[in-house]
């Protein structure tokens, strides 16, 4: 490993969250919603998807059978949102319960759940198929940086000892420190996971985030619902469920254009290269090349 001895901490306020009532989070969470799924509602196959969504929830299926839990892992910045979307309404459709797990492991009797930090003790939760979700960390950390500085996410905005946020900070200085910023914070809250993730489990399928965006993606769609062992309606649901919450469907999202106030700011791999400066390349090859080599990334040097 070629990371640095000396231990690397993030910037942001690691107190407790201010509590928000239901109603402060709705005003908050409804725009976000509605930017995010604009595009849903006037999109024809939504509306062909909700009888056939029915079909499968009250027909005949066999998904209770064996007993394992099915699950999507991803990290931050790596589609964590539109898998949240598909897996709420796959398991809907299989008519079984569905938990979103930033951590630990999900509750008893759910059969779908998403794992969105891949944080969870697989050991600990019983039989079980699952997608791994992965991103070249250097798109995380670019596509981060411009989300922290404008999202209303709890935790940007815990000050530290001092009074001040993470967004705050972020917002005070200029592009290149707000970088190091998020690559420092990525180090904090992501090298450990995946220098311990298990390549090798096999029941765990790995998926890169260019699959998921490439001119290939219904193959690689059909490819991980029969992973997970879904067949017959099943199976053809979770390929549709994909289809219909592919960001360009839903959202203001672009390929090549970024939108800087969108979740979703832009699909394009690789766009690290035009954002990250040498002395940004040459700190994450340092403290994160291992990782970059682990899961088939070309290192910038």
């Amino acid at each position: 490993m070629d990371a640095s001895e000396e231990k690397i901490v993030t910037s942001a306020g690691m107190g407790v969250p201010s509590r928000r009532s239901r109603m402060a989070k709705m005003v908050r969470q409804v725009p976000i919603s509605v930017r995010k799924n604009y595009g849903l509602v006037r999109n024809p196959e939504f509306w062909i998807m909700l009888p056939y969504l029915a079909k499968c929830r009250y027909g005949r299926n066999e998904f209770n059978t064996p007993p394992k839990c099915l699950f999507v892992a991803t990290h931050h910045k790596s589609m964590t949102t539109y898998f949240k979307a598909v897996l709420r309404f796959l398991a809907l459709g299989l008519n079984v319960s569905f938990e979103d797990v930033p951590k630990d492991v999900p509750r008893p009797g759910t059969r779908v759940f998403l794992s969105t930090h891949s944080r969870t003790p697989w050991a600990e939760i019983g039989p079980y198929r699952g997608i791994h979700i992965m991103r070249d960390p250097r798109d995380m950390i670019v596509s981060s940086y411009h989300y922290h500085l404008w999202t209303n996410e709890l935790w940007v905005h815990v000050p530290d000892e001092n009074g001040v946020t993470y967004q705050e900070k972020l917002r005070a200085v200029d592009k290149t420190e707000g970088l190091f910023m998020t690559i420092r914070h990525f180090i904090f809250f992501s090298r450990e996971i995946l220098d311990n993730w298990d390549l090798d489990d096999p029941d765990i399928l790995e998926v890169s985030y260019d699959e998921l965006m490439g001119e290939d993606r219904d193959a690689c769609y059909a490819r991980m619902f029969s992973f997970l062992g879904l067949e017959g309606e099943a199976h053809d649901l979770g390929v549709r469920l994909m289809r219909l919450f592919e960001a360009g469907k839903r959202s203001r999202v672009s390929k090549d254009k970024p939108n800087e106030r969108s979740h979703i700011r832009s699909g394009r791999s690789g766009q690290w290269k035009a954002e990250l400066e040498p002395e940004h390349l040459a700190f994450i090859d340092k403290e994160l090349g291992h990782i970059l080599d682990k899961f088939g990334y070309d290192r910038s040097s």
